[in-house]
Parts: C-alpha cells; structure tokens; sequence
C-alpha cells in the first residue's frame, strides 16, 4: 500500500440537485469566482482545492520512493512489448496523469487520461475553453503525452483484458459534454477528467481512487495517490 497519510478536512456532502456551470469561464483555480453556486457551495470547491494542493505536495515530496516503488512492481509483458509512437506516453488502457497546476479547474489541479486501443490516441475530458481542439467534453487527442511532468500509472494486477475493458469504456464516452459538477461523479452522462478515467477503471474491476481522500470528488491527483495504482514511469 503506497497511500500517503494525510489528515484532511472533511467535507459535508453535496447534493446531486446542485447547478452545474452551463458553459466554461476563466475561473481561477483556487475556485473563488463560482458565481453560479450557492455560497456554501463555492466554500466545498474551495476546500477540495485545499485539500488537492495538499495531496499533490505530499506526493511530490515522495515522487522518488513512489516511482522506485512502481519499478519493483512485476510488468506487463504485453503493453512492454509496445513501441511507442514518438511523443507518446504508454499504451493501451494506461492511465496519463500530470499534476501541474495551472489545469484551469476550479476544483482541483493537473489533468488525466486514457490511453485508447490506438497507442498513438488518448481519450480526454477538457470543458472547451480549456480543449488543445477547441471541443468540449469527451474527445479523442493525439497522444503527446511523452514530456516532463507526466505521470504513467497503472493498477495493480490489471490482466491486458482488464485494459482493453477500461479503454474500449473511455472510447464510447466520446462525444459526451463536459461535467462542471465535480461531486457528481457517477454520472454517465457527462465527464470531467478525472472522472472518465476512474469510471473506465471501475468498469473493468478495480477502483482507482480507493485509498485516497474521500472527499466526493475524483481528482488527477487521487488517480496517483490510490492505494490500487502505481507510478510506473514519470518522464522528467
């Protein structure tokens, strides 16, 4: 288990009738501009934006013990095998996290993806003033994921069926908008990032947030963080 050990707030939970933003605006990060939120909804974002800063410090302050603890795990021979295409990151089904934080959220920081079963494409969720193609939602992207501070992670004891699950999941999301309300994240009608990829994990039978700060919303940073997954590869 490499789960980092972090006392955090708790949050109360909020409910599923709460207005999500209609469109995407340039909101700081640090969530103080929700103007469509109610004012002890705008304080809940604000705390998960605490509390993400905080995870993603702690993991970077054992970014080295983490990635050698990714090392030791037993590989996949199948995925190994792949040759990636130049600029891309993993292949097939793998989890594509960064943790920079100047995503644009206003709930938590950095981005995630999935590796689709082209290895040269991912699937993505970007609301569309955030999208590198000017579209909203649920997108296919070049992946160009091969660059400093990515972040390669995979379950723990995924079988290559189990990857072809979660990737062909991501792949029949595309088309769908972009989900503003980050503590709905069981919804399947709509995805922010984090979200797509945890929701494709689950439906191939492992829970990549398990472990990690149950604070209702999926961040990038809680993909990284679960005790069900592990670095296996960080490129500097």
């Amino acid at each position: 288990m490499k789960r980092l050990s972090i006392t955090l707030l708790s949050l109360i939970v909020v409910s599923m009738s709460m207005t999500p933003y209609a469109q995407a605006d340039d909101s700081p990060t640090d969530g103080s501009n929700l103007p469509q939120y109610s004012e002890q909804e705008v304080e809940l974002y604000k705390q998960v934006y605490r509390d993400d800063q905080k995870l993603i410090a702690a993991i970077n302050a054992n970014m080295d013990s983490l990635v050698t603890e990714g090392k030791l795990v037993i590989s996949i021979p199948e995925k190994e095998d792949v040759t990636p295409h130049r600029g891309s990151m993993g292949s097939w089904g793998d989890i594509l996290v960064s943790l920079i934080t100047d995503s644009g959220s206003v709930a938590f920081a950095g981005h995630a993806a999935i590796v689709s079963m082209d290895n040269h494409i991912t699937v993505e969720s970007f609301a569309e003033s955030f999208s590198p193609i000017g579209l909203d939602g649920v997108q296919y992207y070049t992946n160009s994921w091969n660059k400093s501070g990515a972040l390669l992670v995979r379950p723990y004891d995924a079988t290559a069926t189990m990857y072809t699950t979660a990737a062909t999941f991501a792949q029949d999301k595309v088309g769908l908008p972009y989900n503003w309300n980050f503590f709905n994240k069981s919804t399947t009608s709509k995805y922010y990032c984090s979200q797509l990829v945890w929701q494709a994990w689950l439906a191939a039978g492992i829970d990549t947030e398990a472990g990690s700060i149950p604070n209702g919303v999926i961040a990038p940073a809680d993909l990284v963080n679960s005790s069900n997954t592990y670095i296996a590869k960080k490129i500097d």
